[in-house]
């Protein structure tokens, strides 16, 4: 008899949160809440608030727990398979809706644009990802490729396949992009080197380079912007 008690009693609790988050919306909810919520739908019979304050202090915030990988939430009392493949593909689904919504017609013909464009492609990303973005004559953004993805520390590019890919679709201008992560958003050597070498392997073709960002973290870094090393991208 307590058994089924307890059940109405979560179901009627569970009522409450979705009504309250109906009505309030979730914007002012706290992080361990909205966890809670989004709990429900892979774990249907148990208190989910209880463990949304473990994966907080798991992993130390909200990022932190949807950036846990699938097999690290697993080892977090509370959390199977269902509820570590739901909080593991939020980053993703982030920013799938971020490119949709964006994917009306965008100008990246200013650094500060193409920057705040690259930095949804990274949202969650733990390895090294190279990106091609291949713009028309008017900076307007025809595609944009993920042709490498590495490990932690580093990336293998094929200067072949980057090259068919501006070809491929129609590009008149192109701009690099990578990422540091666990890293800031800051050039390398290596980085440096890369930019020279597609600068002059782009310019024999006619396609114009007109930048390279790197990306660190919630930051990104634009070398055209930086007047030292502007010379690659004239």
């Amino acid at each position: 008899m307590s058994g089924f008690k307890d059940a109405n009693t979560h179901k009627d609790h569970r009522s409450r949160v979705r009504e309250t988050f109906r009505k309030t919306g979730l914007d002012n909810q706290p992080d361990h809440n909205l966890l809670e919520f989004l709990l429900f739908y892979s774990i249907p019979r148990k208190d989910t608030n209880e463990i949304a304050h473990r994966l907080i202090n798991t992993f130390g915030s909200l990022d932190g727990v949807f950036n846990a990988t699938y097999e690290r939430l697993l080892e977090v009392d509370g959390i199977g398979e269902s509820s570590a493949l739901l909080i593991s593909s939020i980053p993703a689904i982030c920013r799938r809706y971020v490119e949709a919504a964006r994917a009306k017609k965008i100008n990246l013909s200013e650094p500060e644009d193409a920057r705040n464009f690259i930095l949804t492609k990274y949202y969650g990303c733990k390895n090294e990802v190279f990106y091609l973005i291949c713009l028309d004559a008017t900076g307007n953004l025809i595609n944009c490729c993920n042709l490498a993805e590495g490990n932690a520390d580093s990336v293998v590019i094929d200067k072949r396949a980057v090259l068919e890919t501006a070809f491929r679709n129609s590009a008149d201008t192109v701009i690099l992009a990578h990422n540091h992560p666990g890293g800031i958003a800051a050039p390398s050597k290596e980085d440096l080197l890369m930019t020279g070498e597609f600068t002059s392997i782009f310019k024999k073709v006619g396609i114009r380079l007109a930048d390279h960002i790197i990306v660190g973290g919630n930051d990104a870094v634009s070398l055209a912007e930086i007047p030292k090393f502007s010379p690659y991208f004239l």
